[in-house]
């Protein structure tokens, strides 16, 4: 910081002061020191020789002189790094510019230590961005201003050149900021901030990703490894076989390949699939359901239609469809029965089930209260309790009754529900239709089966061609 270093002593004795002026000539600091011996102290007359033969012209600071000398004189005792002028900095000129956000930064992978648990799935290299977020923040332009030494010299100023960004794709400039138009996946491009509705996954879903949280459409090109989980708010496009733990879906679901579940894994899709086939699975989707080959030991769930196609087999698990179910083949005999259920809002049924095993356990508990209520010598303590505890059983149970007569209210069949089957359907199939139960006692062959309204049961006919 100090250059120059100057002085004024008349006696080696005398009390001094040592002048320290930076580089660029815009502060002074002095080193106050007292006199020894028989010296003379510091005076107002040795400051202002100094002050004239230093040439500091501007910016003086007598507090801080006037200060630092009295502390001196009184206390014999050096006063070091004392500011006694200042001049004035330049301020650089520098055009508008706008600056990344700081929230846009890549996150860091979690690092390992001794007895740190990090979690991996949850850490992502991908940077996702609402509706107008805020991408960058606009400067504006500055201009310069020369400074002046404590010479009273001018400094010029400088010229600044900031490194700015620019609005690219799905972006917008505004006069303060630039903000996202869509939900996507940030990307720099050299000095241009692009939002992307689309999410490549070139490798593998496993530790390089994390678990995928997109809201746009996504494509995978790779597996997905055990225990990761995608969450994607568009189309999701799987070329190849799809590992499935968790899958929730918002848009379609396309799989080049298969569907294999993985334990309790569930798949979840507001829009249609369409995969190759569907093993082990686990799927629940609003639209219809289309398998090119096999739907093996899966439970699948959708609003519209099964379309397996004239090769398309279904063997083992369940299958609950609205509208209809379609397959070259369904059922193997002597090896685990497939149950078909075609004709009812399987939601509602769902909750129609779950909350007739509500009904049940509260029925049972309130015949235990009634138990209670029978015994003889009960204290009136535990008779009021027990009378207590039957009034909520009660209440909930008439809640209960009140929940089920909505939901068959708002229970809807298909009446025209049907299966279609050009091959075999093997014996011990259950179909379901409407709520009537067909048991397939021998094998049926091109067979279409719908409901007879008059009669109320499972008609089996011959599937013409079309």
């Amino acid at each position: 910081m100090d250059i120059n270093k100057s002085t004024i002593l008349s006696n080696s004795n005398d009390a001094r002061v040592v002048v320290n002026f930076t580089e660029d000539d815009i502060k002074v600091y002095a080193d106050f020191i007292p006199e020894s011996k028989d010296g003379s102290p510091l005076s107002d007359q040795y400051i202002n020789m100094l002050l004239e033969k230093m040439s500091i012209q501007s910016g003086h600071l007598f507090d801080n002189i006037k200060d630092a000398v009295e502390r001196c004189n009184a206390t014999k005792r050096p006063i070091k790094d004392v500011l006694i002028a200042k001049g004035e900095a330049p301020v650089d000129e520098s055009p508008a510019y706008y600056e990344l956000a700081s929230t846009l930064r890549a996150p860091a992978k979690p690092g390992l230590s001794e007895g740190a648990k990090a979690d991996y799935r949850a850490w992502s290299p991908f940077i996702v961005v609402k509706t107008n977020q805020i991408l960058a923040v606009r400067h504006e332009a500055v201009a310069g201003v020369c400074g002046k030494t404590v010479h009273g010299k001018e400094v010029p100023y400088r010229t600044m050149q900031k490194k700015t960004v620019e609005a690219g794709k799905n972006t917008t400039a505004t006069e303060t900021n630039i903000i996202s138009n869509v939900d996507g996946l940030f990307l720099l491009s050299g000095n241009v901030l692009n939002v992307e509705t689309l999410l490549v996954i070139r490798g593998a879903v496993g530790y390089e990703t994390g678990n995928i949280n997109f809201p746009g459409d996504v494509e995978m090109q790779g597996a997905v490894n055990d225990g990761f989980k995608l969450l994607v708010g568009g189309t999701l496009t799987a070329k190849e076989t799809l590992d499935a733990t968790d899958v929730i879906v918002q848009g379609n679901l396309f799989v080049k390949g298969g569907m294999i579940g993985r334990g309790r894994s569930l798949v979840k899709v507001s829009g249609a699939i369409e995969a190759r086939f569907i093993q082990g699975c686990r799927v629940a989707c609003k639209k219809s359901i289309s398998v090119t080959n096999d739907v093996v030991n899966s439970t699948l769930y959708t609003m519209e239609s099964l379309v397996a196609g004239d090769k398309g087999i279904i063997m083992g698990g369940e299958v609950f469809a609205f509208n209809s179910v379609c397959a070259g083949r369904i059922g193997k005999e002597n090896s685990a029965q497939t149950k078909i259920h075609i004709g009812n809002d399987w939601t509602i049924t769902q909750d129609i089930e779950n909350n007739e095993n509500t009904l049940r356990v509260i029925e049972a508990k309130l015949e235990k209260v009634q138990v209670f209520l029978d015994m003889p010598n009960l204290s009136e303590d535990k008779l009021a309790k027990v009378r207590d505890m039957k009034i909520r059983l009660e209440n909930e149970l008439a809640k209960c009754v009140k929940k089920q007569e909505d939901l068959n209210k708002r229970h809807i069949a298909d009446n025209e529900a049907y299966l279609e089957c050009s091959g075999i359907i093997a014996p011990g199939t259950l179909i379901e239709i409407c709520g009537i139960e067909f048991i397939v006692s021998r094998a049926l062959t091109r067979t279409r089966l719908v409901l007879d309204k008059e009669t109320g049961r499972v008609l089996p006919l011959p599937l013409t061609k079309k």
